[in-house]
């Protein structure tokens, strides 16, 4: 039992190993201080060695809690320092800020916790037809949320990046950090993007975390989404008046394992809402929305 939870609070926090060792190097110099003052005073290396042997085995144990004890004790120099050290070396005058008012108090102030909905899918396919209705599916409800659309942050965040590769990475990057901070602020997010890279879309769930990202699968075939298009995008691809167009001239790469998939080609807005709002309902993400779904 004990050498689970040992293993679980490893696998967790990195700290553990670092503690574990120190206990461990820590007490065989105590022990065989003790093991020599032992054999001294009683004239029997066999004591000396047993009464050493007790005290490592024992002393190790407290020792190792005792570091993971002050470890979580906001006090000293070595969570001041911690406060002040540079994110890393490119960045070496950027020094992190700590806030009294945390992520968890934002939450509590807002009634619900925070996360994003990440709608993936071709142009056409409905994402923003149905992140419109989750949005005001949220606000009905008191439960604040926010919708980070593909056009929109083109158009001011990122209306500097082009449509290349490097482009679309940097584009889901910059809407990845966006949707962190909108969590943080205890608000969720209902984020809008084609993301056709799966690479992309990971570096997404990495940035905002795994317990927050919730992945949408909105599919639809590229003729479906070609009968839709009011922007007439598609038409322009096939033309060759638009390059790195995704479903035409350039790939999508559909998620193999997404939290919900919805296929828009047969099923109404109504019931694609319901599925995610359903989902939502069934995991627990927002505190009571089994009571107001």
């Amino acid at each position: 039992m004990a050498f689970d939870l040992l293993l679980n609070l490893y696998k967790k926090d990195p700290t553990v190993k670092r503690h574990l060792l120190k206990s461990i190097t820590w007490r065989l110099v105590g022990s065989i201080d003790t093991v020599v003052i032992g054999t001294f005073v009683t004239g029997k290396p066999a004591i000396g060695l047993q009464i050493g042997g007790i005290e490592l085995l024992t002393k190790i144990l407290l020792y190792f809690f005792h570091e993971r004890l002050w470890v979580r004790v906001r006090y000293g120099l070595p969570f001041v320092l911690s406060r002040h050290k540079p994110e890393n070396r490119k960045g070496e005058n950027l020094f992190r800020q700590y806030f009294t008012i945390d992520r968890k108090k934002r939450e509590e102030l807002m009634g619900h916790p925070a996360f994003t909905i990440w709608m993936t899918g071709l142009s056409a396919s409905g994402k923003s037809t149905l992140a419109l209705a989750l949005d005001e599916w949220f606000h009905h409800r008191g439960i604040h949320s926010y919708i980070l659309d593909g056009d929109n942050t083109r158009l001011h965040l990122n209306r500097d990046l082009d449509f290349s590769r490097e482009g679309r990475k940097e584009n889901i990057r910059r809407v990845a950090e966006s949707a962190r901070l909108f969590n943080d602020a205890g608000v969720i997010v209902i984020a809008s993007f084609i993301s056709p890279y799966a690479e992309d879309r990971l570096q997404a769930l990495e940035i905002i975390g795994k317990k927050s990202f919730v992945e949408v699968h909105v599919s639809a075939s590229v003729e479906e989404c070609m009968q839709r298009d009011v922007k007439g995008l598609y038409k322009k691809a096939m033309e060759g008046k638009i390059s790195d167009f995704t479903g035409v001239n350039s790939p999508y790469e559909p998620p193999v394992n997404p939290s919900i998939f919805i296929e828009t080609g047969s099923a109404t807005i109504h019931e694609s809402l319901g599925q995610i709002t359903t989902w939502i309902a069934e995991n627990l993400l927002v505190m009571d929305l089994r009571e107001i779904h």
